[in-house]
């Protein structure tokens, strides 16, 4: 998972565990240790997706607890079935995500419910002790997830009600701070953390920021946001509009509800993984919505029930119907699809009885960071919680590049300790001559992963690697559309003249002499099949583009790509199996899924 890998990295375990105290490693980590049998892999993903339900049944208590504690436990029952349900809940924490989002919905909307409590609290002592219970809830949540500003967010609310409801500013602001005592919360710029970045600084570079890449952290439009949250615009405005009357007839306690429909709000700041926070308000406001129409509608058809026993009645049957809305509207028959495929897995699997930890590390692109040390031990570049880092960065320059010595160089100098010298090197040229040295240089073995998803990543990586590092800049490649993205752009061709030509979507393609639409625009072309070279020509055309045939089995598909991506160490070893390298050699081969090659540290050996 994503949502607190870059906390996770910079608390990471430390290597001497006995002069640490247990609260150095997350939450999350010591109940996934204290529930695993053991400490083998398939062991902790037992454990992990286990607890994945667990948490589950606690997010819906703690949602329904936060509306229960302003006097509404139907709506929010409502809130806790249909926010658990949704399509922006389910797909941050469905079996196989194991990361913090499967509780950061269920304390925040708890310490929420804990917030409205205090401040309804009739009496101070029974305020104080509100308090003291936010407070202590609110330390373990910083242990379970660490994002200190959702607990000074929370400490904002609990200030707004008990300033209106007590008013009494000595009493309210003592509870405040006990709550933040408690929370033991340090004061941070959230506009410091990556999210809010474009660029990231290291000595005299200028690195991009790699989370523009992920597609979590893209944005929504209002209307997919509703769609997410509940299903459909349609019901999303409904809840909208139930917020709006909850507004109206609870304004103190609207607004301290106000930073659950904020925080889902920050999907145009970081991206729609917020999208999640709001999810279960606005099934409240539909919820809210629903339960008073009711009543309203009992009370003028019917009259007003002199002792209210009626009223209750037709409240719980709002809430149901409000219930068998958001069955109906949720993807009760989600089934969250694999992030990667076995049989990349098992190519990851196959290092652990190849090299010692200490001997070799595994280089390939960051979302496989986790699982490949899962699965084999190996230390890797980068991960999951490094992938904001310089190392990012020189990864996808050396799939780019299309010099194999390059990108050997630059594996080798990121996978060594030459990489704590980044901050002293002042020009491009020096980083290249430290290249060049790494080169040559012993080192530790490297396993070089490729494979067929980090093909359809090609833009993401190619939006890094073609970056300027001194200017902080992209850079546009010549007649390339895109500028600085290079793909793998399939055409729709015939393949009756081939070899000699194709016709692709009504463009002539002639492989004889490297003309499209009779124009001299290709480098070459090469066909390929199951991986290997079948037939291959250049051409002496001060061009960009080039075909490439790529043939699984009996299929043949045509790409268009710019002449970076086709002479690039990635296309090469994955898709035509050349190595141009001394030092590299095949490890493991399952075409058209994975293929890991060796990078000897010491090949003079």
């Amino acid at each position: 998972g994503g949502s607190n890998t870059t906390q996770a990295n910079e608390h990471s375990a430390p290597s001497d565990q006995t002069d640490h105290n247990v609260t150095d490693w997350r939450l999350l980590s010591v109940l996934i240790a204290m529930m695993a049998k053991t400490p083998d892999p398939a062991a902790l993903l037992e454990s992990g997706n286990r607890l994945l339900i667990i948490s589950a049944a606690l997010t819906a208590v703690m949602i329904a607890f936060c509306f229960g504690t302003s006097g509404y436990w139907f709506a929010g029952a409502v809130a806790g079935l249909g926010g658990g349900l949704s399509t922006a809940y389910l797909g941050r924490s469905s079996i196989g995500r194991i990361d913090t989002d499967q509780l950061n919905l269920g304390f925040t909307y708890m310490l929420f419910g804990l917030v409205i409590g205090a401040g309804r609290s009739s009496s101070t002592k029974g305020y104080i002790a509100w308090c003291v219970v936010a407070g202590l809830s609110a330390k373990l949540f910083i242990w379970w997830y660490g994002k200190q500003e959702l607990i000074f967010i929370t400490a904002a609310a609990l200030a707004w009600i008990s300033l209106t409801a007590r008013r009494n500013l000595f009493a309210s602001m003592s509870g405040v701070l006990i709550f933040l005592f408690l929370a033991g919360t340090k004061f941070t710029n959230p506009f410091e953390r990556a999210y809010f970045k474009d660029v990231v600084n290291n000595g005299e570079f200028v690195f991009p920021n790699t989370f523009s890449t992920i597609t979590e952290l893209q944005t929504s439009s209002l209307f997919r946001m509703l769609e997410h949250a509940t299903g459909s615009v349609e019901m999303g405005c409904v809840g909208l509009f139930g917020l709006a009357l909850f507004t109206f007839r609870h304004p103190v306690l609207a607004v301290t509800y106000s930073p659950l429909v904020g925080l889902g709000m920050l999907n145009f700041l970081i991206g729609n993984r917020a999208v999640f926070f709001a999810a279960p308000i606005l099934w409240f406001g539909m919820a809210f919505l629903m339960t008073v129409g009711a009543r309203f509608l009992d009370a003028n058809l019917f009259g007003p029930s002199p002792k209210h026993e009626r009223a209750h009645i037709v409240t719980a049957f709002g809430a149901g119907l409000a219930m068998l809305v958001a069955w109906a509207n949720s993807p009760t028959s989600y089934v969250p699809r694999p992030s990667f495929a076995k049989p990349v897995l098992e190519g990851f699997a196959s290092l652990k009885s190849s090299t010692k930890p200490d001997e070799a590390i595994v280089a390939t692109w960051w979302d496989y960071g986790y699982a490949s040390r899962f699965f084999n031990d190996l230390p890797t570049v980068h991960d999951g919680g490094t992938q904001a880092t310089p190392r990012t960065h020189f990864v996808a320059t050396a799939m780019l590049a299309p010099n194999m010595e390059t990108s050997v160089g630059t594996l080798k100098y990121i996978s060594t300790d030459r990489y704590l010298e980044l901050g002293r090197l002042n020009t491009k040229g020096e980083l290249d001559e430290a290249f060049r040295e790494a080169s040559v240089a012993p080192s530790r073995d490297i396993f070089l992963a490729v494979t067929n998803q980090m093909a359809g990543w090609a833009g993401s990586i190619s939006t890094i690697g073609n970056w300027d590092i001194e200017k902080g800049q992209p850079i546009s490649l010549r007649n390339n559309a895109d500028g600085a993205q290079v793909h793998y752009r399939p055409l729709n061709c015939r393949f009756n003249e081939y070899p000699r030509s194709l016709s692709c979507q009504g463009i002539k393609i002639d492989l004889q002499r490297g003309l499209l639409s009779g124009r001299p625009l290709l480098v070459g072309w090469t066909h390929t099949k199951d991986g290997s070279v079948l037939r291959s020509r250049s051409f002496d055309h001060d061009a960009d583009h080039a075909i490439q045939i790529v043939q699984d089995g009996g299929r043949l598909t045509a790409y268009l790509l710019h002449h970076q991506l086709y002479e690039s160490t990635f296309n090469k070893l994955y898709f035509q199996g050349l190595v141009e390298h001394p030092s590299i050699s095949l490890h493991y081969d399952d075409y058209p899924h994975i293929r890991i090659y060796r990078i000897d540290g010491n090949p003079g050996d």
